[in-house]
């Protein structure tokens, strides 16, 4: 079936894009036209089914790119249908419901859009608020959004004057037909679909993989999440708007835990990486819902439903963990598929600076893991243009040094400097952005993203476009050999490639330091002297300076221009490779051997190791 997408309309990310947008919102929009000429039962149902539509998109705007399972979603529907409610009603039915609401909102109406606008602001403002919290959480955000969503239902039951408190809250005039619900579930599905592709919300989905990996990839974390909840939190309230309108008569409990359920298990089902998911999700949850409550109705049996929803939920996440679209949109998959994508576009050179100056200094730099000191005191320095080698034994303190170099690891005490810039307080994501690019000893990949996207989330946080960052990243993918992969999922490539990817991702940024964590561990020698071939080219390409973190003796000795050697967290050597690797201590500490033994007897012996 994906097959008979046309590939003009899957060629670049814009044209998918709009595709996506375009098919679904004429999906949308010819069942809003049939569907209101349908008698009053059906029409009732698609309504209700195009308004929890809007909600799911909501929540797949955050949870969907973010990973983080959001509860409180269904809170800010709330505030929104209670919004567009008081402000919708007639005066003279809000002195009959509403009789203790004060003066100046028992004599403001509004039509429906603009209450409904009001809903929507009313319901961003809350997301806002509580977003603030919520975006400096991580592993214990799904949590909060619990929370959340009990404040906002105890504060909707103790506001009496203006919700009635625990009461119906009727009055509302039931203005959601068809068409206005499937107008409003066209533009949330447009708003989703187009944050999905956007700088931030792509840099939300790479957080999603791997934080740590996203923080030194330039990912501001926080400040992206905490837009993808808040432009969620408006989302929910369109539905919340478009609610009140359907129900005309409402409470509290509406808006709580049911709900959740119900809309969690749309999201789940259909899958909550792509939008449409959303959609299908929407469809075949419904269906089960409709003959779920008439095999209840006909037996007699209370709450046949929700257990019905907890069931799909649990099947669902044993049998497609991912949901039934997975993380991906048809015609992202659909592309994926086809060739592999041809460069239109030079490989940038950077800027010719001057070679053999200091361009990071890190100095004094002190580390303790509870008692334990991993970096005592050490220092070393990269030079633009050349390659520092840095070596030591298993547990020395190499690994350690560049997270502290890089901000993962927080020094206990630090003087680094890249180039003019003083760091040694900086975040992990200002000090990538400033010019650090690094790569893991456990390669650290955004697997269910594309090779291509990898890239594209740090050229992004270099600043340029999403269209820019396309072309620079095939550009750099073409540079280490794998830009025929650049389609094809993260995970799925050999460890040698996933490497190459890193590297490349790392160049994304334009550094003027690469840190490289063991590049060739894994890869065999043929491999390694590959990778040994493209240093040179890339430090000509970048004009940069490498820091180089490997076991292999032979590697380093080709490719450094200079070297330290790190024991017990303490540097013991420092300077050409040659006279560095010849050293009695270096021998002692790291290669294990005799001082009557020489390197070049035991580099083979090394590199088994």
């Amino acid at each position: 079936m994906l097959q008979l997408i046309p590939e003009a309309l899957t060629k670049s990310r814009l044209s998918r894009r709009y595709t996506s947008m375009a098919f679904w919102s004429l999906l949308i929009a010819l069942v809003g036209f049939f569907g209101n000429g349908m008698s009053k039962a059906p029409q009732l149902l698609l309504a209700n089914a195009l308004t929890l539509l809007i909600g799911v998109l909501a929540l797949q705007i955050f949870s969907g790119n973010s990973g983080i399972l959001s509860f409180g979603h269904v809170g800010f529907v709330g505030v929104s249908a209670y919004t567009t409610g008081i402000l919708s009603m007639t005066p003279i039915v809000k002195q009959t419901s509403l009789s203790t609401l004060p003066v100046f909102l028992q004599d403001t109406t509004f039509i429906f859009p603009i209450a409904m606008l009001c809903g929507v602001l009313a319901a961003t403002l809350v997301g806002a608020l509580s977003g603030l919290v919520i975006a400096r959480l991580r592993d214990s955000a799904s949590i909060a959004t619990v929370g959340i969503l009990i404040i906002i239902h105890s504060t909707l039951v103790g506001a009496e004057d203006f919700t009635r408190g625990s009461q119906t809250f009727y009055g509302v005039k039931r203005f959601t037909s068809v068409p206005v619900a499937a107008t409003v579930a066209i533009i949330a599905l447009i708003i989703a679909r187009w944050f999905r592709d956007s700088k931030t919300g792509i840099h939300v989905r790479a957080s999603r993989d791997d934080v740590i990996a996203a923080s030194s990839a330039g990912v501001r974390i926080q400040r992206s999440q905490f837009k993808a909840w808040v432009l969620s939190a408006a989302v929910a309230g369109g539905m919340g708007a478009c609610y009140a309108g359907l129900l005309g008569a409402f409470s509290p409990k509406d808006f709580y835990f049911t709900l959740t359920l119900t809309l969690l298990t749309m999201l789940i089902v259909g899958g909550s990486g792509s939008v449409a998911g959303a959609v299908v999700g929407v469809v075949l949850v419904m269906a089960v819902i409709e003959n779920l409550r008439k095999i209840g109705d006909s037996i007699g049996l209370f709450g046949l439903t929700n257990a019905g929803l907890a069931i799909i939920i649990l099947l669902t996440l044993y049998l497609r963990p991912k949901g039934i679209m997975g993380f991906h949109e048809p015609e992202e998959i659909s592309a994926y598929r086809g060739d592999s994508p041809n460069l239109d576009a030079t490989i940038p050179v950077a800027e010719q600076l001057p070679s053999c100056q200091p361009v990071l200094t890190a100095t004094n730099i002190t580390k303790r893991f509870s008692g334990l000191v991993a970096l005592d005191d050490a220092s070393m320095f990269v030079e633009r243009g050349k390659i520092s080698g840095l070596i030591g034994p298993n547990g020395s303190g190499k690994s350690t040094m560049v997270n502290c170099i890089t901000g993962i690891s927080k020094a206990d005490s630090a003087e680094i400097q890249l180039g003019d810039l003083k760091i040694s307080k900086e975040k992990t994501w200002k000090r990538a952005r400033s010019g650090l690019g690094r790569t893991f000893q456990n390669i650290r990949l955004f697997k269910e993203l594309t090779v291509l996207d990898n890239v594209v989330v740090a050229c992004i946080s270099a600043g340029e476009s999403v269209k820019d960052s396309d072309k620079s990243a095939l550009s750099l993918l073409n540079q280490v050999g794998v830009m025929h992969h650049a389609y094809r999922f993260a995970g799925e490539l050999s460890f040698g490639d996933q490497r190459r990817v890193e590297i490349a991702r790392a160049l994304a940024l334009k550094p003027s330091v690469l840190l490289l964590d063991e590049p060739a561990a894994g890869m065999n020698p043929a491999e390694s002297a590959e990778l040994l071939a493209q240093f040179r080219q890339i430090m000509k390409q970048a004009n940069a300076g490498m820091l180089l973190i490997d076991h292999d003796v032979t590697l380093i000795r080709s490719a450094c221009d200079s070297l330290t050697v790190l024991d017990h967290g303490r540097v013991i050597a420092q300077g050409d490779p040659e006279t560095v690797l010849s050293l009695p201590e270096v021998h002692a500490a790291y290669l294990g051997w005799g001082e009557e033994s020489s390197v070049d007897e035991k580099t083979t012996t090394n590199n088994e190791r």
